[in-house]
């Protein structure tokens, strides 16, 4: 799980290229009763749907330099969009069996709600 969260979103608010394509095999595991790590998932999730390290770096630097960020901002709305479109499956774990999954998927829920 380490590793996976460290490609997808490291450190825990940095996005890459690969997060928003990731975004749909995460939502998968999650909703896998079998799975060990569903609640790590979910946190992982709400991670990447939280990140703004890109878009608060591209209004930090100086306007000159700020195309530069465009393309890791674009990531980071792609995620979100990613995590967006799979509401439905969110609001089904936030009622798991599993409180631990449901209370992390509950959390998750109320960012979505929140936009």
């Amino acid at each position: 799980m380490d590793e996976l969260s460290d490609r997808v979103c490291a450190l825990g608010f940095v996005v890459s290229e690969v997060t928003p394509v990731t975004v749909p095999f995460l939502v998968e595991l999650a909703g896998h009763p079998e799975a060990q790590c569903r609640v790590e998932v979910l946190e992982l999730i709400t991670s990447i749907y939280e990140t703004t390290q890109w878009a608060d770096a591209s209004d930090a630097a100086d306007p000159r330099y700020r195309s530069a960020f465009e393309e890791k901002v674009a990531w980071e709305v792609a995620a979100k969009d990613a995590v967006l479109a799979h509401r439905q499956v969110v609001e089904v774990l936030a009622r798991d069996a599993d409180r631990r999954v449901a209370a992390s998927a509950g959390r998750l829920l109320s960012l979505l709600s929140s936009c």
